[in-house]
């Protein structure tokens, strides 16, 4: 992934994390600071193109959970 794509995500989760972090439970919470930690360490790093491999599954586990919970709250509130 190139630094700069890899910067945007970062921004798109701590945004995530920022507007939802009520609504996530403690592990969920823990697993996004986690990823996004790693992230950042990797974006903080020389490399030019950075492997993300099980890294970007991680994130798009929480993102999808994400998804799902705002998605079944939204229905509970209809």
């Amino acid at each position: 992934m190139e630094r700069k794509s890899l910067i945007k995500t970062i921004a798109t989760l701590v945004k995530l994390r920022d507007t939802y972090h009520s609504q996530l439970d403690a592990s969920s919470r823990d697993e996004l600071d986690d990823v996004l930690g790693q992230l950042t360490r990797l974006a903080r790093s020389e490399r030019r193109n950075i492997p993300l491999g099980e890294l970007a599954m991680r994130a798009l586990k929480i993102i999808g959970s994400t998804v799902e919970l705002v998605t079944k709250l939204t229905d509970l509130m209809k």
